[in-house]
């Protein structure tokens, strides 16, 4: 091939080439346009406040975008983006993916404004406040604060107040150095007494009163006198206090007393006023003083004291014992105790101190006398003490009535003798009923009504009743009746009468003042003779009619419900009344007579009486086979049941009969 024409073909392959390099070309350039069409994002950025936004400067810190007029045209995501405008902080904002295309708000805070005051020859801290706000006490001021009017207010005890107005722009910084006007103030001194030395802020003032002028601060006043206290004072001029006045009065140096006294234990004062023999006194010197020390038994000691500015003196006080002679005289004789010791036996003379003294006449059985005593050594004193047995003296005490810790209301007696029992000859006589000679010498309680079932439920309380429980409890055995003796007896603190081992009955204690049954003596002489002139065949008297309201027995009502019942007499009740339905008898008790029979404390025995023996307080067997009840019941219809003579025997309880309880007053010593 010739030259010429491989010339010709490589022209037209490198024109071949270069048409196909521009259409390369303006395919990728076409392909870059259409991609960043579809790429390229445009966002809104709005700058506020709108001061902010006149002079703000946007530029791209990071990322592919450019922005232009107000709007940020952006390839890559979360470009950065640099907010500078003058008087405002510089702001650097990430342009979120929620932003893109839409308006992205950046936010600029205005720079803020600097006061520094401080103010000058002054060393101590200063009070502000900034618009009427109370700031840290300082010597001066540095605070950032916003743009705005500010008002600054300094105070200072020592100074004038200063106010100052400042007008603070965005970024500015204000400076200022204060000078404040020191307050000038005086001080008027005066001292009493004259003659005293007075310095003020190390400066003799030789007459006074004075009038110092000085400026505001504080100053030192020192003021002293032989024979005075000095006086340390310090005075303060401030701006509130311009004039400061002082009237300064020296005291007399104290007096010191020192006080011993014997013996000890009484009491001692000065000017009338209680002070302890221990301790130094201060006193005022030159002052009169009385110093004053008594004790029960001894003569008084008082002494007058003045002293001198700075002295200290010791008084010593010793009281001389008063001895009293006291004649002691009883009847019985008896030991004498002198304030618990025991000095001799009665007629006893002594010679005591003249104070008081517990003086006690003791004898065994008879009732302790205490008294006081204060011996005088100007009259001799005589006691004479009767003494009373233990017994009377209960006696004397012992309330004619009282209510037990059940409700019973419990009646004191004084019983005397009576013969028991019923001749052969009186109609209605049983031949148990032997006559025997009793006589009753211990003072006893006996209850005004038989025991009401409330009363016994209290003791038993599976024994219910209906109503108020005012009916008198019945089907009631003797032991039972007892053992609730004992429980009333415990409940009080009495020592028990009955004697149980379990349930089992073992006997009794014939000393004790417990709760118990009445003796069938006991019983019989309240149904026949207490409060009566002469002893009676029947409660009422010893007329056999039976008398309106006696008792509730087998009446009228009780034909044909009982064996027997008494023809013309009605008293209201078919059965069993409720306790005090009926008036108290003649010995000031209710239904002695009828309602129900009632246990009494002896066992039941017919073995006779010695002929013309005087039995004193009877008080049964201790074992027995039959226990006893006395008195007619609600079903008594014959003269034999409604005689107070009527002995009837039993251990177990029935509907028919009850029980009242007693106690003696007082235990016999065993």
């Amino acid at each position: 091939m010739s030259e010429f024409k491989r010339q010709i073909e490589l022209a037209a392959k490198r024109q071949q080439i270069a048409v196909i390099s521009v259409l390369a070309f303006f395919a990728l350039v076409g392909t870059l346009l259409i991609v960043g069409f579809f790429l390229l994002k445009a966002t809104v950025i709005e700058v506020v406040p709108g001061p902010a936004a006149i002079n703000a400067d946007i530029t791209v810190e990071r990322g592919a975008a450019v922005y232009v007029e107000g709007t940020l045209f952006s390839l890559s995501r979360n470009p950065l983006l640099n907010v500078t405008s003058e008087g405002f902080e510089p702001v650097s904002r990430i342009i979120g993916n929620g932003e893109e295309g839409k308006t992205a708000l950046i936010e600029m805070q205005e720079l803020q404004a600097r006061l520094i005051l401080t103010v000058l020859d002054l060393n101590d801290d200063v009070a502000w406040k900034l618009n009427g706000k109370a700031l840290p006490l300082s010597r001066s001021l540095d605070q950032k604060l916003e743009p705005g009017t500010y008002e600054i207010k300094l105070e200072h005890p020592y100074f004038e107040p200063e106010t100052l107005q400042f007008e603070l722009g965005r970024g500015q910084t204000e400076t200022r150095e204060i000078s404040l006007a020191r307050v000038e103030g005086q001080v008027e001194l005066n001292v009493v007494p004259v003659g005293a030395d007075l310095n003020f802020d190390g400066e003799d003032i030789a007459e006074y009163p004075v009038i110092l002028k000085r400026p505001a601060g504080k100053y030192s006043v020192r003021i002293s006198k032989e024979g005075y206290l000095p006086i340390t004072d310090e005075v303060e001029i401030t701006n509130k206090e311009r004039t400061v006045s002082r009237n300064y009065q020296l005291q007399l140096r104290p007096a010191y007393l020192n006080v011993s006294v014997s013996p000890a234990g009484g009491e001692l004062s000065l000017n009338g006023k209680s002070i302890s023999a221990e301790g130094q006194q201060r006193l005022t010197a030159n002052k009169r003083y009385y110093l004053d020390y008594r004790k029960k038994g001894y003569t008084p000691e008082e002494r007058e004291i003045i002293l001198k500015p700075g002295d200290e003196a010791e008084v010593s006080l010793n009281l001389k014992l008063n001895i009293g002679d006291v004649r002691i005289t009883s009847s019985p004789e008896a030991a004498v105790y002198i304030d618990g010791k025991v000095v001799g036996n009665t007629p006893l003379s002594l010679r005591l101190p003249s104070f008081t003294h517990k003086v006690s006449i003791i004898r065994q059985g008879y009732r302790t006398v205490t008294k006081s005593v204060v011996p005088s050594a100007n009259s001799p004193q005589r006691i004479h003490i009767t003494l009373q047995t233990e017994k009377a003296a209960q006696i004397a005490e012992a309330k004619p009535k009282y209510i037990n810790s059940v409700g019973m209301e419990m009646v004191l007696f004084q019983p005397s003798s009576i013969t028991l029992g019923a001749p052969r000859s009186e109609s209605g006589q049983r031949a148990n009923e032997f006559i025997r000679s009793v006589k009753l010498t211990r003072h006893f309680y006996a209850s005004s009504t038989e025991v009401a079932q409330a009363q016994f439920a209290l003791f038993n309380s599976a024994r219910s009743y209906n109503g108020s429980g005012a009916l008198p409890v019945s089907n009631v055995s003797w032991n039972q009746a007892a053992q609730y003796c004992n429980w009333l007896s415990k409940k009080e603190g009495l020592s028990l009468f009955y004697e149980f081992d379990g349930n089992n009955y073992r006997g009794f204690d014939p000393n004790s003042d417990g709760y118990r049954l009445l003796t069938e003596a006991e019983w019989e002489w309240l149904a026949r003779k207490a409060g009566r002139i002469k002893q009676t065949r029947f409660p009422w008297g010893d007329d056999p009619v039976i008398p309106k309201g006696a008792g509730n027995i087998a009446d009228e009502t009780a034909n044909g419900k009982t064996r027997f019942y008494v023809p013309n007499y009605v008293d209201g009740y078919a059965g069993v009344a409720p306790v005090k339905s009926f008036a108290e008898d003649k010995s000031g008790l209710h239904d002695v007579f009828g309602n129900l029979s009632e246990w009494v404390h002896d066992y039941y025995s017919l073995v006779p009486p010695a002929n013309d023996a005087v039995v004193k307080d009877p008080l049964g067997q201790q074992r027995g086979d039959q226990h006893m009840f006395k008195g007619a019941s609600w079903s008594s219809g014959t003269l034999t049941e409604i005689r107070p003579a009527y002995r009837g025997s039993g251990t177990e309880g029935s509907d028919t009969v009850g029980f009242r309880v007693g106690r003696f007053l007082y235990g016999e010593a065993k």
